[in-house]
C-alpha cells in the first residue's frame, strides 16, 4: 500500500536552468547597485569556485553555502573588509535565495500535487536549495530534506533513507518521482522504492527502469494511479 510520494524538485517540478540565470542577474544587479568596489560578477566568480573548494572540500555538497564562500571571496579579493565581506555576502544571498525561489511550476504540477496531498504523506528530497515554504508547498508537502542537510547528495541513499526513517514507511510503501534517471531514478530502485520517471526528453535511461514512465508531471496522477493497482 503506498502511503508516501516524495518528488525531486528542480527539473521536475520546474525548469530550473532559466531559474538559477535569473537569480544570478538579480544578484549581479544587486552587487553592481550597493558595491561600486566590486570586481567580479556571477560569471568572473565561476573562477573562484576551485579555490574555495581545495581549502574547505566540505563545501562540496553545500551548495549554499558554498556560493556564499565564493562571493565572499570575490568580495574579499576586491578590497572590501573581511567583517563587511562577511555580511554583504549573507544580504548577497538573500537576493540569490529569493530570485532562486521565484520558479513557474510545470503545467499541471501543482494541480496534481494538490490532488495527491489529499492522499498521500508528500515531500520533497533534493540536491538544491529549493524552500518548500517560499514556493508555496508547505500546505501539501509534510517533509523537505536536502543534500545540505543530510551531508551527502543523492545517488546517495541518505536521503531516501532519511525520508523513510521520517515517515515510518517501508520502502515498498514509497513512490519517488524524478527527472534524472541515475540520481532519481537507479538511486531509489536500488533501495526498493517505487518509481516514477519524467522523461523530459533530455537524458538517456539509467541502469534500472522506472515502475512508470511519463512525458510531462500533468500526467502525473494517473501514473500513481497505475502503481497503485499493481497486482499484488
Amino acid at each position: 500500500m503506498i502511503k508516501v510520494i516524495g518528488f525531486d524538485l528542480d527539473d521536475t517540478l520546474w525548469a530550473v536552468k532559466p531559474v538559477i540565470e535569473k537569480a544570478e542577474t538579480r544578484l549581479d544587479e544587486w552587487l553592481t547597485a550597493n558595491l561600486s568596489e566590486m570586481k567580479y560578477t556571477m560569471a568572473t566568480m565561476r573562477a573562484l569556485r576551485e579555490e574555495v573548494l581545495q581549502e574547505m572540500p566540505e563545501l562540496l555538497h553545500r551548495i549554499t553555502a558554498l556560493r556564499r564562500y565564493i562571493i565572499e571571496r570575490a568580495m574579499l579579493l576586491s578590497g572590501i573588509g573581511k567583517t563587511d565581506a562577511a555580511h554583504l555576502s549573507n544580504e548577497a544571498m538573500k537576493v540569490f535565495l529569493a530570485a532562486r525561489n521565484d520558479i513557474e511550476f510545470h503545467e499541471g504540477a501543482m494541480e496534481a500535487i494538490v490532488e495527491l496531498s489529499d492522499r498521500y504523506v508528500l515531500g520533497a528530497l533534493t540536491n538544491g536549495n529549493a524552500d518548500i515554504d517560499r514556493l508555496g508547498l508547505r500546505p501539501y508537502f509534510s517533509f523537505s530534506f536536502s543534500a545540505e542537510q543530510v551531508g551527502a547528495p543523492k545517488p546517495e541513499p541518505d536521503l531516501f533513507e532519511h525520508a523513510l526513517s521520517y515517515t515510518q514507511v517501508s520502502p515498498d510503501e514509497m513512490i519517488y518521482v524524478g527527472d534524472n534517471p541515475v540520481l532519481d531514478i537507479d538511486a531509489a530502485n536500488n533501495l526498493g522504492l517505487h518509481t516514477i520517471w519524467i522523461n523530459n526528453g533530455h537524458r538517456e535511461p539509467g541502469m534500472t527502469t522506472a515502475d512508470v514512465t511519463i512525458n510531462h508531471v500533468r500526467d502525473l496522477t494517473d501514473a500513481v494511479g497505475t502503481i497503485i493497482d499493481y497486482p499484488a
